[in-house]
């Protein structure tokens, strides 16, 4: 592999106008082919083989002016009532039921019943079938769709749209936060190399690859269902993970032209290390992520196929783009002063004898490096923790189980539109929906039953006396008369909550029904709508967690057994990220469900956590941590077998990492603390948690827990069974053997314009 990737790197680099241009051309042409093939992003929260899903078939099948997707338009009267103007409702009404896509659509105030108004006649709830997902409608159709009311405003009317209808033409605008994230990454990238043109290279790379990530995902979209949410959490991911790695090839390549290697040899050689570890890290992250299949849900799976897509972009660009602006660059991605040095040693190179007098000089210089690395402040902090490895080990440990406390009354459920932005139309509806009719409103049951062949009396007796029960039940406000089919085969009854779509009471209630109400039951019932769908959807995907966690643990230990030939290695880096990722999810649930602070990322109430967000954080938040985890421990693997002496080896990995690791970790921070800015509270807690994640990995773990635990471990770290030894593959991330001594160059010209 190593070879391969070496001669991959030196291609690149000598070929580097070819592969850009390469770049450009398929980026380029997969945008153009996104905007003509493209599909669009819907929510489909369906799970299959659940209540919900069963019911929803059925009520499509046989009751099909009840089925569909359901959404609402909102009449609101600001002075007297809504019924003084229905000539207007009603006109616009019978304008929204003629537009595509539309199944139907109810003139409230043409009914004999009064559910749809409230009691003092100032809102009115008005509502209407799609027969596809609303999220997935355009902007141009909200246009269509506001022309169709307009009849209803021009009376003085104020016309929202709710449920389903209020996600019309909303469609994610991340270019504030991708602005930010990458200003402040191109700042701290500059603020460590010193060099515009080695700070620049990591964000052109992530640039590409992200958006050539993102318009795969968008051709894909055309044929298979991806969330509203998931390029901006593809997004999110891969500017991060871009950045870092182009962050770790342009550091190592820097180093080694300090080394005195040549341009296209450094390049080879920083493919064959980094690249290789890129390469791990990149491909743990990608298979972390897709083990969200696991949750049996394809939401969930959808998610993290977007994810890993663009993740899986970002590291062929690590590895092809990367390399070949690096041999365009050439020297320039040092700063002045270290291109005045190495100068300096070129000419003092060109006056010794022989190429072994040159590779011994270069030898010494990397001695001295190695030796400057164990006298970092990085360093010797580490040799701080390496003294005293059970004290720090302990405190560590115990910082994570504290900050890990709020996980245990961890509030799985769904957000609605209360936590909307108050300007937007659907949480004003959800608003008026609420003072007009209650909470529960706006998160109606519908019991779907089929009905028996007897006589018509006998199932309205059925019905009726089900109403009753229903009535009857702790939770419920209201129950709508039964409704009949035009065959007289199935029936539905809509039951309103006393309390809002995402209120726990909300989900007990839906339990209630189902396992006391129609339980005992002769006709197949089921309980259907979107608050019946998301109880389904939460519970399939909360039994589905501890699967997840044990598949993605197995394959990231199988994995790191692999890399560094070591079955403790494995272990410790499961048992930590556990840990960090714990932690994790303890700050989302103390910011987001306590309260604590949440209206500093634009949250003004108390949410419960969608069941979906800790299972997307672990699978995402241990793949990212799998990176650090193998760009620090390749470099103690490198030490440790040019030393044998395993204290060493930890200082020198973490002098020669630290800086990079913790840049690395500042970028992903600022790159994910930039998303907070999204309108999305479920984005706001991925930005939240995996930002929380990675500070606590790149400092209480990667400083403080991983130099305790290996110098506890001592050489065992790097036992492997003989039995083992033998049929694990050796891919040696560190490259193999020191290479041959490179051929000397001319020195670089001191004048060369400077990378400022």
């Amino acid at each position: 592999m190593h070879a391969f990737l070496d001669r991959l790197g030196r291609g690149a680099a000598r070929f580097h106008w070819f592969v850009i241009l390469g770049w450009v051309v398929v980026v380029a042409g997969l945008f153009v082919l996104r905007a003509a093939f493209g599909g669009t992003y819907v929510n489909n929260y369906t799970v299959p083989g659940s209540e919900s899903s069963a019911g929803l078939t059925i009520l499509n099948k046989d009751f099909s002016t009840a089925g569909g997707y359901s959404g609402s338009i909102v009449f609101h009267a600001k002075s007297g009532t809504v019924s003084e103007q229905s000539d207007a409702v009603k006109t616009s009404m019978a304008a929204v039921g003629k537009l595509p896509d539309v199944v139907s659509a109810v003139d409230p105030l043409a009914t004999s019943s009064t559910t749809y108004i409230s009691k003092d006649g100032s809102v009115v709830n008005a509502p209407v079938s799609f027969s596809v997902v609303p999220a997935s409608l355009d902007s141009t159709y909200l246009d269509k769709l506001d022309a169709a009311v307009q009849p209803a405003r021009a009376a003085g009317l104020e016309v929202e749209y709710g449920g389903g209808a209020g996600q019309i033409g909303k469609q994610a605008d991340d270019a504030l936060s991708e602005a930010i994230g990458l200003a402040l990454a191109l700042l701290l990238l500059f603020l460590m190399f010193r060099s515009i043109t080695a700070s620049a290279l990591p964000l052109v790379a992530a640039v590409f690859s992200v958006g050539g990530g993102l318009a795969v995902l968008g051709l894909l979209a055309a044929v298979k269902d991806f969330p509203v949410s998931a390029p901006t959490v593809a997004t999110l991911l891969g500017l991060g993970v871009a950045i870092d790695y182009g962050l770790f090839m342009v550091s190592r390549h820097r180093e080694q032209l300090d080394d005195g290697m040549g341009i296209e040899e450094s390049v080879g050689r920083t493919e064959s290390t980094s690249g290789a570890a890129i390469l791990v890290a990149g491909g743990t992250v990608v298979i972390a992520i897709l083990g969200l299949y696991v949750s049996g849900v394809p939401f969930v799976g959808a998610l993290g196929l977007s994810s890993a897509i663009v993740v899986a972009v970002t590291v062929l660009a690590a590895l092809t783009l990367i390399p070949a602006m690096l041999g365009l660059a050439k020297f320039l991605v040092l700063n002045r002063k270290d291109r005045q040095h190495l100068a300096e040693e070129r000419e003092l190179e060109a006056g010794l004898d022989n190429d072994v007098a040159v590779a011994e000089h270069r030898a010494e210089e990397r001695e001295r490096r190695d030796i400057k690395h164990e006298q970092s402040a990085f360093a010797r902090w580490g040799r701080k923790v390496s003294d005293r490895p059970w004290p720090y080990g302990i405190v560590a440990t115990l910082v994570l189980l504290v900050l890990a406390i709020p996980l245990l009354s961890m509030n799985l459920g769904q957000l609605d539109a209360g936590t909307d932005p108050e300007q937007d139309s659907s949480r004003k509806a959800y608003d008026l929906v609420a003072q007009g009719f209650g909470p529960g409103a706006n998160g109606p049951l519908t019991v779907v039953v089929q009905l028996p062949t007897e006589s018509s009396t006998d199932k309205q007796t059925l019905l009726n006396g089900l109403a009753s029960t229903l009535q009857k039940t702790s939770g419920v406000a209201a129950v709508q008369p039964p409704s009949l089919n035009s065959s007289g085969t199935t029936a539905i009854i809509n039951v309103i909550p006393t309390t809002s779509p995402s209120a726990a009471e909300t989900e007990d209630l839906v339990n209630r029904i189902r396992d006391d109400v129609l339980a005992g039951q002769q006709e197949p019932t089921y309980v259907v709508g979107t608050t019946a769908g998301y109880v389904d959807f939460t519970e399939k995907v909360a039994g589905r967690m501890l699967w997840l966690i044990g598949a993605v643990v197995l394959l990231a230990f199988l994995l790191l057994t692999v890399a560094f030939r070591s079955l403790l290695i494995g272990v410790k880096a499961a048992i930590l990220n556990l840990l960090s990722v714990g932690a994790a999810y303890g700050v989302i649930v103390a910011v987001f469900q306590w309260g604590w602070g949440s209206s500093l990322v634009g949250i003004d109430e108390k949410v419960p956590i969608p069941s979906f967000v800790p299972m997307l954080m672990f699978a995402i938040v241990f793949g990212l941590s799998m990176d650090y985890e193998v760009f620090l421990l390749s470099r103690v693997h490198e030490a440790w077998i040019a030393t044998k002496d395993s204290h060493r080896a930890v200082a020198i990995g973490i002098g020669a990492t630290a800086r990079v690791i913790t840049t690395a970790a500042a970028i992903m921070i600022v790159v994910f603390l930039s998303f907070v800015l999204d309108d999305d509270p479920t984005v706001k807690m991925l930005a939240v948690g995996m930002a929380v994640a990675v500070l606590i990995d790149a400092s209480i773990v990667r400083m403080v827990l991983v130099p305790a635990v290996m110098t506890l471990l001592g050489d065992r770290a790097w036992w492997l069974p003989r039995w083992l030894d033998r049929i694990v593959p050796d891919i040696q991330l560190e490259g193999g053997p020191t290479p041959p001594p490179p051929t000397p160059q001319a020195a670089p010209k001191v004048d060369e314009p400077a990378a400022q």
